[in-house]
């Protein structure tokens, strides 16, 4: 089937809650390509993240997030 990578809430101040077919490795990058954090978990704390645009890549498949 199709998979689609949905994160919620975005903008997130504390959590992401990330929603995908498959539960495998969720990846962080900073807009520079730098991956700051990974887990198979389906949520990431980034309360002590800064501000900013970020990318959460699943697979091949790419989001741009935004932490507020």
């Amino acid at each position: 089937g199709s998979k689609q990578l949905e994160v919620y809430p975005n903008p997130a101040s504390t959590i992401f809650y990330i929603f995908y077919a498959e539960s495998n490795k969720k990846e962080l990058y900073s807009v520079l390509g730098e991956l700051l954090y990974s887990t198979k978990a389906d949520e990431i704390n980034v309360s002590h993240f800064a501000s900013g645009i970020y990318y959460l890549r699943c697979e091949n498949e790419v989001k741009k997030v935004i932490i507020e």
